[in-house]
């Protein structure tokens, strides 16, 4: 009577198989995302608890080497001739991202394994409004738009790699895997620059108003010696 139902685990297997197809690509990328942590989390205990500042630096420098065997991995990967598919295009991605923001997110866990097991300075708080909010708001965009620039640098040359084809139309160039993710890329850069910088120096430009409220006991004099 179980004829014809598929366990559920074989209908996840199978969705997971049509999304990032049968490339054991997919895996290296989770590879990488797992390595990446560990060796900035494992170079940095090394470094404030075990004090071995060598050996966590050799870790550190780890970080960008996942990155450039990932890379390696995609470009293998199609050039044996495997069809681009969602797999390439998150590797491409990831690649961008960490490029971009790798630095930015190594800096604030040294800052904080410093603070808290090297008696370094406390992490300074992400600024509210103001010109320091603005500043922070440009800073990640730019970063944004680092990540953006490799990911569709690395998109073009994986199009190149399968034979260079430019869709005729928008609707076209939509619905190609290589274009698609492109077109939706920058539109993500639209929507950060909308949201982020914009929205900063419209509504967050300026710094909050000094507390110049006065305590009453600082305000009224005492009447000490008096009834």
């Amino acid at each position: 009577m179980w004829h014809g139902i598929t366990p559920r685990h074989h209908r996840n297997m199978d969705s997971f198989t049509e999304l990032f197809g049968t490339s054991p690509l997919i895996w290296a990328i989770l590879g990488a995302e797992a390595a990446f942590w560990i060796l900035l989390f494992g170079g940095l205990a090394v470094r404030y608890l075990l004090r071995r500042r060598r050996l966590s630096a050799i870790m550190l420098i780890g970080v960008p080497v996942v990155d450039l065997v990932l890379l390696v991995l995609t470009a293998t990967d199609l050039a044996s001739g495997e069809e681009p598919n969602v797999t390439h295009l998150l590797a491409t991605i990831y690649l961008g991202f960490t490029v971009a923001f790798g630095h930015a997110l190594i800096t604030k866990a040294d800052v904080w394994f410093a603070h808290r097991f090297a008696g370094g300075p406390a992490p300074r708080p992400k600024p509210k409004s103001g010109p320091a909010y603005v500043r922070a708001a440009w800073s990640e965009w730019r970063r944004v738009v680092l990540a953006v620039a490799i990911a569709v640098a690395g998109l073009l040359a994986m199009q190149a790699m399968v034979g260079w084809t430019v869709p005729a139309s928008f609707a076209l160039a939509n619905e190609d895997v290589i274009w698609g993710m492109i077109i939706k890329l920058v539109a993500v850069t639209a929507i950060w620059f909308a949201a982020g910088p914009m929205y900063a120096v419209l509504f967050r430009s300026s710094a909050p108003d000094p507390d110049t409220t006065e305590r009453v006991s600082d305000s009224v004099p005492t009447s000490q010696g008096r009834p």
